[in-house]
């Protein structure tokens, strides 16, 4: 154990050590009362339900994400063909759309605006709470 701690930095540590705890309980109070709310509000086409108090309200926000993936990047292929013989080099390489590309053509008018359509996301939801000013 440490020697020489102040008094002030030791109380510090033993409140931190509390805190964490209690933040630790609520957190997965939370988590299990997001169970109960989250799925409700997606069956029922809510996206906000105010609190009886109206302090404050819960929302629930959908975000289309792309799906990525670090799979593809984890290799430089000119280090891999110096290595690999030429047939395992292909045996290796997928083909890719990249995306940026696709939306600056898009943006220019270069390809229909409807190839937007062809992009694989994912939703993900967020459940925040907002309060009432």
């Amino acid at each position: 154990m440490a020697e020489n701690i102040p008094d002030t930095v030791q109380d510090a540590v033993d409140q931190y050590v509390e805190s964490y705890q209690v933040y630790k309980q609520l957190e997965e109070r939370i988590q299990s009362l997001r169970k109960v709310i989250e799925p409700f509000m997606k069956e029922s086409g809510i996206d906000v339900i105010p609190d009886r108090k109206r302090i404050g309200r819960v929302q629930l926000t959908v975000q289309e994400r792309a799906k990525l993936t670090s799979r593809y990047t984890t290799y430089e292929v000119e280090q891999l063909r110096q290595v690999l013989a030429p047939d395992l080099v292909e045996k290796c390489l997928v083909e890719v759309v990249d995306k940026d590309k696709v939306e600056a053509l898009s943006k220019l008018g270069e390809i229909p605006p409807q190839t937007s359509e062809f992009k694989s996301v994912t939703p993900t939801y967020s459940l925040s709470v907002r309060f009432e000013k």
